[in-house]
């Protein structure tokens, strides 16, 4: 008996320390997806309209070198979005007790299955959060949130804003270049 038990300890103990990492990938009702449009804010709504990404690395990693680790769509409650409570990060990359840097990137469903290709597609509406920081933890422990008041939680909403489309830039460069040319020429 005291072998059983003891290979039980010795079990958990080594599932224990390499534990799947777990976050609350959710957002509340103080930090809703909103929209921006000709200066129009809006909430985000229709179920299943924009996708959310959760993109993690290492603490101090740069913003543009974080990792895709989950994907959620919009719900039906307005501005809304769950990506599962707890939602498990991949194992064994990211580890329960190690904390992470963290964004939430949303985007038009219609634009693309990631958030890169939204910015390529230039369509739709896109957003970024600012960068947070959490350690994620395994059961039975409680599951750490990405959205809320406390240390390293994302404390606003992700405002999209339309993705401005390459012509519209260059027409606006060639009237700004037209423009300079005729002050050039009094």
């Amino acid at each position: 008996m005291k072998k059983i038990l003891l290979a039980c300890t010795a079990l958990l103990a080594a599932v224990g320390a390499y534990g799947q990492g777990q976050v609350a990938f959710a957002n509340t009702s103080t930090t809703l997806l909103s929209t921006n449009v000709n200066g129009v804010s809006g909430t985000a709504t229709g179920a299943g309209t924009y996708r959310v990404g959760l993109y993690v690395g290492a603490v101090g990693t740069a913003e543009d070198s974080l990792m895709m680790v989950g994907l959620a769509t919009n719900n039906a409650l307005a501005g809304r979005f769950s990506g599962g409570n707890p939602f498990a990060l991949p194992s064994p990359t990211y580890p329960a007790g190690t904390p992470l840097d963290f964004q939430v990137r949303a985007w038009t469903l219609t634009s693309g299955n990631t958030y890169e290709e939204a910015v390529l597609s230039g369509l739709g509406l896109r957003g970024v959060s600012g960068i947070g920081q959490v350690t994620p933890t395994a059961p039975p422990a409680t599951v750490p949130a990405l959205f809320g008041t406390g240390a390293g939680q994302l404390t606003s909403g992700i405002v999209m804003t339309p993705i401005p489309e390459p012509s519209a830039i260059a027409l606006g460069l060639l009237g700004l270049g037209a423009i300079a040319l005729f002050r050039r020429r009094k």
